[in-house]
């Protein structure tokens, strides 16, 4: 099998996915954060007060003097106002409900947002390189070795809830990129040994076979195998993936029903948490091992991460992606809006100065 290109599967989130997006329905049925409107009230209010301001001046006085620096900066607070408050609503809606091109532009292009976002978090977050150097610095053998044997510490509940765990990856997919992991690594020990499988399979051959036939023998069988992990790769409904879905399902039910499995697994595990504090040997192979697997697995979920950012966003209405994206960032940009209106204050007062003296 050549190196497989990573793959956009579709794998259901199942129960979790449907829990995140009831909480989240939730929390945005509550309206505009106060913290929104009292920014947007601040905005307007201090856009208002400037418009009232300039027309206070050009109708009670004649312009000259103090009163005209204040009616110039009042003209230009005005105007840096308006013209922020039409860049940021423009960002989420048509200004005033007017569908001026290039407005409304979240809504309008959510879509290439979604694929964009998927992308820049592919990028940026799940590079290979990246995590692996992230977990290496984490030392996760003995941050793991502590984490069971807290859970063997725990009692008998442990065995039930990583059946309930198991099943839970299961059923939503997410342990689809272990396996495509496991199927590359196996694809890769093939070839990296091939010259010792290929002596070792010479050596347990029959002494009266010719060493030919025996390379031919392990070639096909070599070949063969590597078939049967290419087709893995390229079929998410793989009869094998089927099967190993399978037997993941019934060993969950298994340790959540079956007492035996379930000890077998808490004496296991606290094993295993004392070997992991105490085996500094140890510790330097399973770190290795885990840098290793974030690797394979970040390089595996790349595509799938950004597939799951794209689709879930092309999923949701426009207005509503609108109002979820304005609930987030949208008192921040009323910040904008303020200081426009400033800043256009401090350039009226800086050009009627100028004027003054030309």
């Amino acid at each position: 099998m050549g190196r497989a290109d990573p793959r956009v599967m579709d794998a259901p989130n199942g129960r979790l996915s449907d829990l995140s997006s009831l909480r989240r329905s939730q929390r945005e049925a509550v309206g505009t954060p106060v913290s929104l409107r009292r920014a947007q009230q601040r905005a307007t209010g201090l856009l208002l007060a400037a418009a009232v301001l300039f027309v206070a001046m050009r109708l009670l006085v004649d312009g000259d003097g103090w009163a005209g620096y204040l009616e110039g900066a009042a003209e230009a607070a005005m105007i840096g106002g308006l013209a922020d408050w039409f860049a940021v609503t423009a960002l989420f809606k048509h200004p005033l409900g007017i569908p001026i091109p290039h407005t409304a532009i979240i809504p309008r292009r959510k879509d290439a947002i979604g694929a964009s976002l998927g992308e820049f978090v592919q990028d940026n977050f799940f590079d290979p390189d990246d995590l692996a150097r992230w977990v290496a610095d984490r030392a996760p053998a003995e941050a793991l070795g502590k984490w069971l044997a807290a859970q063997s510490d725990a009692g008998p509940a442990s065995g039930p809830a990583l059946g309930r765990l198991l099943e839970s990856l299961v059923e939503g997919g997410h342990h689809r990129p272990i396996v495509d992991a496991a199927v590359e690594r196996a694809d890769r020990f093939l070839v990296d040994n091939y010259e010792v499988l290929r002596d070792r399979i010479a050596e347990e051959a029959p002494a009266y076979t010719p060493k030919m036939l025996d390379h031919h023998i392990f070639n096909r069988l070599h070949r063969g195998v590597r078939g049967v992990l290419a087709d893995m790769a390229g079929d998410p409904d793989h009869e094998l993936r089927l099967r190993i879905d399978a037997g993941l399902r019934r060993y969950a039910q298994r340790l959540q029903t079956n007492q035996r499995p379930a000890a077998r697994v808490e004496e296991v595990l606290a094993r295993a948490g004392e070997s992991l504090q105490s085996d500094t040997a140890l510790q330097h192979r399973v770190d290795r091992w885990l840098v290793s697997a974030a690797g394979l697995l970040a390089r595996h979920a790349q595509a799938e991460v950004a597939n799951v950012i794209g689709s879930t966003v092309a999923r949701w209405d426009a207005d509503g992606t609108s109002a979820r994206i304005e609930r987030r960032v949208g008192r921040d940009l009323q910040f904008i809006r303020i200081n426009g209106t400033l800043i256009g204050a401090l350039v009226g007062l800086a050009i009627h100065a100028v004027k003054q003296v030309l």
